[in-house]
């Protein structure tokens, strides 16, 4: 609560964590364990098939060269 009020509603508590909701004209962030719904999880995110590819021949010819690998 940035201005110290209670709030019934979480949508109205997050209206005052912007600059324009509260006295202090400060953005204030949330905390908790809840995952952002803007966020991506892992599996949604978008990849560069081209430089993937060539990541993977990379690493597989550095390890044909035996580079990188323990004694």
């Amino acid at each position: 609560m940035a201005d110290g009020k209670t709030y019934t509603s979480k949508t109205a508590l997050r209206r005052t964590y912007r600059p324009d909701g509260n006295p202090q004209g400060r953005e204030y962030v949330e905390l908790g364990n809840d995952q952002r719904p803007h966020e991506q999880k892992r599996g949604n995110v978008v990849r560069d098939k081209a430089k993937s590819t060539e990541i993977i021949q990379k690493a597989m010819a550095t390890a044909d060269r035996g580079e990188g690998t323990q004694a």
